[in-house]
C-alpha cells in the first residue's frame, strides 16, 4: 500500500468535506440548492479553489454517486457466498432493502435525485457480458443469477435471458426499498416478507425451466 504525502492527504481530506457538504445541501434542501458558492461557504473555503477538486457541480454529484455505489457494492458482497444459489440470491435482495433503509440518502441519490437533474446520467446501456466481469451492484445481482442458471433453478428463454431475470429480481427488491422509504415508510415490510416475496417471484422463474 503506497503511504499518501501529507499534501495529498489533506487533498483527500478536503475532496471528502466537499462531498459531505453537498450531501447534506442535497439531503435538506434538494439538489436546485447545490451550487459551488453553497459548498464552498459550508466548509468555509473559497468558491474558485473548490475548482481545484471538482470542475462543477454535476461533477460532485456525479462523484457522489459513486461514492454511494461503492457503499452499496461492498454491502451487497457482504452476503454469504457459500450460500446455496437461491438463499444467496434472497439474502442479496434482503441486503439491497437492508442498504436502502440505513442509507437513504446515498439510495434517493443514486436512483432519484441524479438520474433526474444530471442529463445523461443514465445513457450507458447494460451489457451483461461486461457486466458479469465487473464489480457493481448490478454485476453482483448478475452473477447470482448466473449462479442459478447454472444449477437448473432458473431457464433463460429467448428474449429472457439472465440479463433479463437479473432486471426482475432487481425490480421488485427496489420497489419495496423505494415504498419501505417513502409512501409505505409506516408499514414496515419485515425481512421475512422480503424472502417469501422472492420466494414466490423466483418460483415464478423455475417454472421457465420446467
Amino acid at each position: 500500500m503506497v503511504e499518501l504525502s501529507p499534501k495529498e492527504r489533506r487533498f483527500q481530506r478536503t475532496q471528502q468535506a466537499i462531498l459531505d457538504a453537498a450531501r447534506e445541501i442535497i439531503n435538506k434542501q434538494g439538489v436546485e440548492a447545490l451550487s459551488i458558492r453553497a459548498i464552498a461557504d459550508k466548509i468555509d473555503y473559497s468558491p474558485a479553489g473548490l475548482y481545484e477538486y471538482y470542475g462543477s457541480k454535476e461533477e460532485i454529484v456525479g462523484a457522489l454517486c459513486m461514492q454511494g455505489l461503492h457503499h452499496f457494492a461492498r454491502h451487497l458482497r457482504s452476503v454469504d457466498q457459500r450460500l446455496a444459489p437461491e438463499e444467496y440470491m434472497i439474502e442479496l435482495g434482503v441486503a439491497y432493502v437492508d442498504f436502502a433503509l440505513k442509507n437513504p440518502d446515498f439510495f434517493f441519490l443514486m436512483f432519484t435525485t441524479a438520474p433526474l437533474a444530471l442529463p445523461n446520467f443514465g445513457e450507458h446501456k447494460l451489457d451483461a457480458e461486461q457486466a458479469l466481469q465487473d464489480d457493481d451492484a448490478f454485476s453482483i445481482l448478475l452473477r447470482g443469477v448466473e449462479r442459478c442458471v447454472a444449477v437448473g433453478l432458473f431457464n433463460p428463454q429467448p428474449g429472457y435471458g439472465v440479463l433479463e431475470m437479473a432486471r426482475t429480481a432487481w425490480a421488485l427488491v427496489h420497489g419495496i426499498a423505494m415504498l419501505q422509504l417513502s409512501a409505505l415508510r409506516d408499514l414496515p415490510f419485515g425481512f421475512d416478507q422480503i424472502r417469501t416475496a422472492l420466494r414466490v417471484q423466483f418460483h415464478g422463474m423455475k417454472l421457465l425451466a420446467e
